[in-house]
């Protein structure tokens, strides 16, 4: 078994500092690799210099759309990406109208401007979406170049027809603890809707930690039980969930030499 944790941020505690700790015993349950996400441009920093110690971290760098009181520089962002090749993705951006409406047309600019930049670069877009679908996929739709780039909708929470129209553009659909959760059962739909060369899993750490450790700090230890929960919604192995994947992180972010 071969588990990627899809989306994390390294840089919180109890990750920070810690980093061969968290490294090894995520190896002894088969978690082997991470991908740490920035959210504004200090952590897309510190992403960089975290994926370059550590064989088994990768980065992406972005502003999400509850930190714009920073402005989005496209050179500051572009002169990581070029000085390091462990940078894969572009992210997290997108739209969040639910828990700030009132800058609705400054997050869907910072969202073009990262569309821009993943089309430059040839990098896929991670990509943060909450009550905000309609205006998510119109603004995929026009701006993502979809022959070249790869979207990941991260810690999909969605509905089912927004699932479909999403996967009709060719997008990539990560799920979360979220999943566990006892309150979010319209979410098996989805998981069963979805195939299974289209899924990452993630655990979005230290946010949502799946059941049965809900409200607590999350880490990529708990990966296996999201894993779990997707392999007894479709009613396949885990081992099965594990492997396709890995093997999915692996051709979207165009990763070799997998251990």
């Amino acid at each position: 078994m071969n588990l990627t944790d899809s989306h994390c941020h390294l840089y919180y505690e109890p990750m920070l500092n810690n980093y061969e700790s968290i490294i090894q015993k995520c190896k002894e349950k088969n978690i082997n690799r991470f991908l740490s996400i920035g959210i504004n441009i200090k952590t897309s920093k510190i992403n960089s210099e975290i994926s370059a110690r550590y064989n088994e971290i990768f980065a992406s760098v972005g502003l999400h759309p509850n930190n714009l009181d920073e402005i989005f520089n496209e050179k500051d962002y572009c002169e990581l990406i070029e000085n390091n090749h462990k940078i894969i993705g572009i992210g997290e951006t997108g739209l969040d109208y639910h828990r700030v409406k009132s800058n609705i047309d400054v997050q869907q600019e910072n969202f073009v401007k990262h569309i821009s930049l993943a089309n430059k670069q040839k990098l896929p877009l991670i990509i943060h979406t909450r009550d905000a679908e309609e205006d998510t996929y119109n603004i995929i739709k026009k701006n993502v170049n979809l022959y070249e780039n790869n979207i990941i909708i991260h810690c999909f929470t969605g509905s089912l027809s927004f699932a479909k129209k999403i996967l009709d553009l060719g997008a990539i659909i990560s799920f979360s603890g979220v999943i566990t959760f006892k309150n979010n059962h319209y979410l098996d739909n989805v998981v069963k809707y979805v195939p299974m060369n289209k899924i990452l899993i993630e655990t979005d750490s230290p946010y949502l930690a799946p059941e049965p450790f809900r409200g607590k700090k999350n880490t990529p230890l708990n990966l296996d039980l999201i894993a779990k929960k997707i392999a007894t919604i479709k009613n396949i192995n885990i081992n099965d969930v594990a492997e396709k994947t890995t093997e999915n992180f692996n051709k979207i972010f165009k990763i070799k030499n997998e251990k």
